[in-house]
């Protein structure tokens, strides 16, 4: 069986052929991006700091599901159709924040 190779994806040169879509912002320590419930209409790549994923449960447990880092891409499941945040995404250190609109990835 002969396999086909893929290019490797590369955060850096997708977010510069975006364009009008990505807006970049700056989070102090502790800053929430997205919490759980909010509206999903964009996915966010870290360039700079650290992040966690976090969801709490029905009994209001608060549980970590992921430690995010540079080139990370979060809030994906906005392109699967995904109405509403499934958890919320909250810096670990000062960050610098891609935020790419769903539209604007879908037309890529």
């Amino acid at each position: 069986m002969v396999t086909k190779h893929r290019p490797s994806f590369d955060p850096k040169s997708f977010l510069a052929r975006v364009g009008d879509g990505r807006s970049i912002c700056k989070y102090c320590k502790g800053q929430v991006v997205f919490s759980q419930g909010d509206r999903g209409d964009a996915v966010f790549c870290i360039q700079k700091g650290r992040a966690k994923l976090t969801v709490v449960s029905e009994h209001g447990k608060e549980v970590v599901i992921a430690i995010l880092g540079v080139e990370e891409f979060f809030g994906e499941g906005c392109l699967a159709g995904r109405a509403q945040r499934i958890a919320t995404v909250t810096t670990m250190t000062d960050s610098i924040i891609a935020r790419l609109e769903k539209s604007t990835i879908i037309q890529q």
